[in-house]
């Protein structure tokens, strides 16, 4: 703490040892007023731009909330007012993410597949699709996965319209029609253009592993929904309550967050104050006298006072 605001200790002990060891003595000196001054000056030009800081900090926050909300109400308002197919184009693009994240959380673009987590990967990806998925993707395994995949890098050609990996359970026909093609199109060109992702060799073989698990989580969903019996102005309905409610959920839990990181700052920086004010008004002359008569009673009171600064 004394280091931080250029104060030499080891001279201030050595000075006081010369002078006496009676602690009810009052210590008194230009040199010692002098460094006391300058270690008081120091302190408060150092909590000084910490506030500055923080207040920049604030600044930055600030900012940030406010492009998030302007984000996040547009996309509600989008939601609310949207078509029933823009409704449904949103929640296929969100299953393709989560079908996305898990792909790039055990496939790296830049390793052969033979290195992949593909059983990290399987067992994933069937937790989240759960009853959507049909029974017989539950029994691929990790070899059967990888033996397609190296069939499909040996394969001189892909069709996109009708893509699935060799050997593996086909996506159930829930992409009839003119527009459910072309939002399974979409979703591939939207693959194709990510630039978020490495650009590696096998970053192909990455992507239609992408498509085709996409394809498999979207098609179930439709084939369920289908054989509801529901009819569409009920189910979309339904999609668009849910994609409300996830959205208010998620940004609710996200402006708590920042809140706390916010709070968080200002905190560590209360208790620093604090802690320079006392030092400097009341602990200097005394923890110096602690550093040079009794290392021991020191440390339990440096540690007291300081703790709250580590």
């Amino acid at each position: 703490m004394f280091q931080k605001f250029n104060f030499d200790t080891e001279w201030a002990v050595k000075l006081i040892s010369k002078i006496t060891n009676d602690e009810d003595i009052p210590i008194e000196g230009d040199a010692i007023v002098k460094q006391l001054l300058a270690l008081q000056i120091n302190a408060e030009k150092y909590f000084f731009n910490i506030r500055k800081s923080l207040v920049e900090f604030d600044e930055v926050l600030e900012l940030l909330r406010n492009v998030q909300r302007k984000h996040v109400y547009d996309l509600r308002q989008l939601i609310l007012t949207g078509d029933d197919e823009s409704c449904s184009q949103h929640i296929f693009q969100y299953m393709q993410a989560v079908v996305d994240e898990i792909v790039f959380g055990n496939a790296d673009p830049l390793k052969h597949p033979r290195y992949w987590s593909l059983s990290k990967l399987l067992k994933e990806f069937i937790n989240i699709g759960g009853k959507l998925l049909d029974d017989s993707f539950a029994m691929i395994s990790e070899e059967d996965l990888f033996q397609s995949l190296k069939q499909l890098r040996e394969s001189n050609s892909v069709d996109v319209d009708n893509f699935h990996l060799p050997n593996l359970p086909k996506p159930p026909d829930g992409f009839r029609g003119i527009r459910r093609k072309n939002s399974s199109l979409k979703r591939w060109l939207a693959i194709c253009s990510d630039d978020s992702t490495k650009n590696g060799r096998y970053r192909p073989t990455t992507n239609l592993l992408r498509k085709y698990l996409g394809d498999i989580l979207i098609a179930s969903y439709l084939n369920i929904v289908q054989e509801s019996g529901y009819d569409d102005a009920y189910i979309k309905e339904i999609e668009r309550a849910v994609l409300v409610k996830t959205l208010d959920c998620f940004w609710r839990d996200h402006l708590v967050n920042m809140n706390r990181l916010s709070s968080a700052c200002n905190t560590k920086v209360n208790c620093r104050i604090t802690l320079a004010i006392l030092v400097i008004t009341y602990g200097i002359p005394r923890a110096i006298f602690f550093m040079k008569a009794d290392v021991a009673q020191a440390k339990v009171w440096l540690f007291t006072c300081l703790s709250i600064n580590s």
